[in-house]
């Protein structure tokens, strides 16, 4: 198990240094030879409590420029995220388009069968039983013209309507899915 070191643990021995020293600076009655000898010491120690703030400092000059180049690298990566996932959103949407397109277009031609089919029965009908017995009836032939006058203007709105529900019946099944 790793020992938690404070910061009193990790400086203890200087701390206890600097308290004999400040005992022996209230001495009066310490020997030349003693203060010299403390002097000498604190120098040394001084000495290498310099260079050990040195090589700190160099030490965390130089993680602080690594930190500073894997923040940069982090940024970069992440501008160029943003920027992959802004183009994918576009073309998601370009996508999304073409296939609203398509699904329309696959509509309109299925739309314009039944359409199609719709008035061929309704000129079949028309033909064939309608204007026959309205001539029989009335006598008069251009009845047969205004029939097929009225299959030919109600087309359109039929073919809206046949569009409009099929296009709701695809997206549905497009939401469903």
């Amino acid at each position: 198990m790793a020992k938690n070191f404070t910061q009193l643990d990790v400086f203890q021995a200087e701390i206890d240094f600097l308290n004999e020293i400040r005992v022996l600076a209230e001495d009066d009655n310490i020997s030349t030879e003693k203060v010299k000898e403390n002097y000498k010491l604190l120098c040394d120690k001084y000495d290498r409590l310099i260079g050990e703030a040195k090589l700190l400092t160099s030490v965390s000059d130089r993680l602080h420029s690594k930190l500073n180049e894997a923040n940069e690298k982090l940024k970069n990566q992440s501008d160029e995220i943003n920027k992959i996932n802004d183009d994918l959103k576009v073309n998601n949407q370009l996508l999304q388009d073409t296939i609203d397109q398509l699904v329309k277009a696959k509509v309109g031609r299925k739309a314009s069968s039944i359409v199609l089919l719709i008035a061929i029965v309704l000129f079949i009908i028309s033909e064939g039983f309608l204007e026959p017995f309205v001539e029989t009836r009335v006598g008069n032939e251009q009845i047969g013209f205004i029939f097929k006058l009225g299959i030919a203007v109600l087309l359109k709105p039929i073919d809206v309507l046949v569009e409009r529900y099929m296009m709701r019946k695809a997206l549905k099944q497009r939401n469903n899915s």
